[in-house]
């Protein structure tokens, strides 16, 4: 339908509001709208495609007319849109090579300035907002959706485990990277700053220090400073790899006595396994002791970092010599069921500093 008729035919349907009868409007196609009736509402009409005929709807008077100027106005535009040829890639927008965009010298005695004249964000200090933990939450998801890191949340609110956060438990959320440090004798405000690869102007100032020693046991913030990885692997519960695949048969803690059915404190866990499989290191670190003992059997105990150690007992053999390196994939013996044993396992302990600690809450 050519642009030129489209005003003859809106004339056409405008009549329509003053008029009462039939009317015929020819569109594409052999389709055909027939007004067979006009009410005080509106009117019936139908539509007509080749033979066929069809009552469709009742519909409003200003209804029908706006559908109508649309589909006109859509006819010309469309009849009257030339297609031009594909323009190769090269041209395209997409394709542009940013060497191209040259910006001309300017005219003599003209400074242009490029940088954007956007004002810096205002320096507020240090503060946190508190939220409150929900079923699902996780350190690692709350740090992530205020935009820190997960140290900056675990340091300000002293978490040592994070799979314990309780739901309903409130945590104070600062509002940069960094952690909070307890200074120890003899720190100073550079020695610390060195240690953690930081600013000492920006640390003095966010805890309004002068310069020069600090005394021992004040809680600083230093920022953009982050834990160990050792730390970090720690607090996540997820500092030990398992030295077996296997199935818990003792967890750690009190228990009835295999032997004698007496209550008493099982000192690690003990993992169930077949006889001969191979053990390897829970963690790198280096062999601190290798023998046999009427409780344990065979047994190998291991150094990690931070006072981390491990002990491996019941074995049926031994792996690895005293002062020998290794790493998570070294083998330190096999499983076997020397000493105070029931049957074939592992039993594994965890200290740290010569204190016990429950594996579970390490093991990844």
């Amino acid at each position: 339908m050519e642009p030129a008729i489209v005003p003859s035919l809106l004339k056409t349907i405008q009549s329509l509001q003053d008029r009462v009868g039939r009317y015929t409007i020819e569109l594409p196609e052999s389709t055909r709208i027939d007004i067979v009736k006009k009410g005080s509402g509106g009117m019936f009409f139908r539509k007509k495609v080749g033979t066929e005929e069809a009552l469709v709807r009742y519909i409003g008077i200003r209804s029908f007319l706006v559908v109508m100027l649309i589909c006109l106005l859509g006819f010309g535009i469309l009849g009257s849109v030339q297609v031009d040829s594909v323009q190769p890639a090269s041209d395209s927008l997409g394709a542009a090579d940013p060497a191209d965009f040259v910006v001309p010298d300017p005219p003599d005695g003209v400074a242009i300035d490029l940088a954007f004249d956007e004002p810096a964000p205002t320096d507020d200090g240090l503060f946190y907002t508190v939220y409150r933990v929900v079923k699902g939450d996780t350190i690692s998801h709350i740090a992530e959706r205020y935009g820190v890191t997960s140290d900056a949340i675990i340091t300000f609110n002293d978490v040592t485990n994070a799979r314990a956060i309780s739901i309903g438990r409130y945590l104070k959320i600062p509002n940069m990277n960094g952690i909070l440090y307890e200074t120890r004798k003899n720190d100073t405000l550079e020695s610390i700053a060195t240690v953690y690869n930081v600013s000492p102007e920006r640390t003095a100032e966010l805890n309004g220090l002068s310069q020069g020693s600090i005394e021992a046991g004040r809680r600083l913030f230093l920022p953009d400073a982050r834990l160990s990885n050792i730390a970090l692997r720690e607090i996540n519960g997820d500092l030990f790899a398992w030295p077996i695949r296997g199935w818990i048969t003792s967890w750690y803690g009190w228990r009835n006595d295999p032997f004698t059915g007496l209550r008493s404190f099982h000192t690690g866990i003990d993992i169930g396994a077949s006889q001969g499989i191979s053990i390897r290191a829970a963690m790198e670190g280096s062999v601190s002791a290798v023998g046999y003992s009427a409780v344990s059997g065979n047994y190998v105990v291991l150094a990690h970092h931070s006072g981390y150690s491990t002990m491996y007992a019941h074995l049926s053999s031994i792996a690895v010599r005293t002062g020998q390196r290794v790493s998570t994939s070294t083998v330190v013996g096999a499983v076997g069921s020397t000493g105070y044993s029931t049957g074939p396992h592992l039993h594994f302990t965890v200290k740290k500093y010569g204190r016990l600690v429950n594996p579970m809450t390490l093991l990844r």
